[in-house]
């Protein structure tokens, strides 16, 4: 009984360690795609640095969303993170998606994101 008990411990404490494990790919692919928007929108790199900036990050981009859509665990995943991200194929597999559309990632994430020329510049600059 006690054996039965110690083992059956184990097997959760391992199946929880490689569930948490398992959306690392997805994590990182969020946190990718937030550097390259957030490169594209920084104001204090001139346009070589951001264009390089944006080439590195785009590439390691690309070979994240490959590792994500081909990672079972991902894909066949409960969580609520798996679900949110392939329910917002457009805006998780940003590079993908812009390259189905043949836009630049940046112009394909404003228009996931409904972000228009005219609703930029009607914007008024305050506190919320």
């Amino acid at each position: 009984m006690k054996i039965t008990l110690v083992i059956a411990t184990i097997t959760s404490l391992l199946s929880t360690a490689s569930f948490a494990n398992s959306l690392f790919s997805l994590e990182n692919l969020e946190r990718e795609r937030a550097a390259l928007l957030n490169a594209q929108l920084d104001s204090s790199l001139d346009l070589a640095q951001r264009q390089q900036k944006v080439q590195n990050i785009y590439r390691r981009l690309v070979d994240i969303e490959r590792m994500v859509l081909r990672d079972d665990r991902v894909t066949s995943s409960n969580s609520a993170l798996a679900q949110n991200a392939f329910n917002k194929y457009e805006l998780t597999f940003l590079v993908h998606s812009s390259a189905e559309k043949s836009q630049p990632p940046m112009s394909h994430w404003l228009s996931e994101v409904h972000l228009t020329t005219k609703s930029i510049l009607s914007a008024k600059a305050g506190h919320r």
